[in-house]
Order: C-alpha cells, then sequence, then structure tokens
C-alpha cells in the first residue's frame, strides 16, 4: 500500500502535473507538448501506483487475522469488508488504466477535452467505495488489550474521507485522486507500525 501510493504521489506531484490546474486547453496543451517524455513517465507512476495499491490490500485482505491465530474457516472481523474494498479498488484502478492509456495515446485529445469522462468518474467512485469498505473493516478489527492490535484512526481517516471525498466529487465533479493515495500511504504505514510493535511485543516480551 506504501509502495503503491508512493508511487502515485510521485507522479502526481512532477512538475508536469500543472496541466491539471491549468483551465485553459491550449495551455494545457503546450505543456504537455513541451516535455513529452515527463508526461508519459508520470502517466507510467500514476499506473505502476493505481495497480501496486488494491494488491496491497488484496495482501492484507488474504492474511486478515492470521496474526491472531485464526486461519481455515475462520472469519474474524473485517475481513469481507477487506474483501469487498479490494475488488472495488481494483475495478477503479481498471478505469483508471483505461483512462491513462488515453492521455498516453493521446494528449492532445486530453488537454483539449476530447476524452470521454466516465473511466476517470468510475474510478473515483470505485476507489472511494473501496476506501469505505477498507475503513470499516479497520474499525472493525478490535483492538487488544496489549495495545499492539490496529489503532482506530486509520479506519476513521478512510470511511472520513471517503465521505468527504465523495461530498466534494458530487458537488463539483471534480477531485485530484492523490487525496485517495495520501490516505492510502498513510494507513499502509500505520499498518506498518502496528506489525513492527506487534514483532516488538511478542519477542520483547517477558516470557
Amino acid at each position: 500500500m506504501v509502495a503503491g501510493s508512493a508511487s502515485f504521489l510521485t507522479g502526481a506531484f512532477m512538475p508536469v502535473s500543472r496541466v491539471y490546474v491549468e483551465r485553459e486547453p491550449q495551455r494545457k496543451l503546450e505543456i504537455l507538448l513541451a516535455d513529452p517524455v515527463q508526461w508519459r513517465a508520470e502517466l507510467a507512476f500514476l499506473g505502476a501506483g493505481t495497480i501496486v495499491l488494491p494488491v496491497g490490500v488484496a495482501m492484507l485482505a488474504r492474511h486478515w487475522g492470521e496474526d491472531r491465530g485464526l486461519h481455515g474457516l475462520d472469519r474474524p472481523p473485517g475481513r469481507r469488508l477487506a474483501v469487498a474494498g479490494t475488488v472495488l479498488l481494483a475495478a477503479g484502478a481498471g478505469a483508471f488504466l483505461v483512462d491513462l492509456s488515453a492521455r498516453f495515446n493521446d494528449p492532445e485529445g486530453f488537454a483539449l477535452g476530447h476524452q470521454p469522462l466516465w473511466p476517470f468518474h468510475a474510478y473515483m467512485w470505485s476507489s472511494l467505495a473501496g476506501m469505505a469498505a477498507l475503513g470499516g473493516a479497520l474499525l472493525r478489527e478490535k483492538r487488544r488489550d496489549s495495545g499492539s492490535g490496529i489503532p482506530r484512526w486509520p479506519g476513521w481517516l478512510n470511511l472520513g474521507g471517503a465521505a468527504a471525498f465523495a461530498g466534494v466529487l458530487a458537488g463539483t465533479g471534480d477531485i485530484p485522486p492523490l487525496f485517495v493515495y495520501l490516505v492510502g500511504f498513510a494507513t499502509g504505514a500505520a499498518l506498518i507500525l502496528r506489525g513492527r510493535e506487534n514483532r516488538s511485543h511478542i519477542f520483547g516480551g517477558s516470557e
């Protein structure tokens, strides 16, 4: 999750990304034509991040609850929501890859607004639904008495972020997707820290 988010954010903060805040179509086209190599590199970073983030959530869902010895037919709280989040994020990623492919092959069409908007909207709504599902999954994970369980703030960050971003998207018809990856980065980092704390608790305890 951290790797995918970092890749996307790398692309999102490249200098050529100023094209997204430029309102004049001809000026947008000038930005893209001035540095086509950087534009393609940015799209590659965005595409890699779009693919890798759902893979990270899938790995999380697959191993959900294993640190508590739950395997086989056991169904720890939140696993189904985590799987749903994986499916929704993957569906959104597929839609966005269609959009990125069009931007790669026809930068002029992108700059001049000739490309369809549905892939981007499908991507954003699916991604926000996936965030909400992941947030619900994290909130269902019970915190252990030892304090080494998953903290609640990543769950609320995903759930609240999805609701806030959905409101902006519904009201304006647009929202920078980098917000999804900022949340994904923070969530992945929290889970990494949680894993390190668990290992420290297991191997560094008094027993």
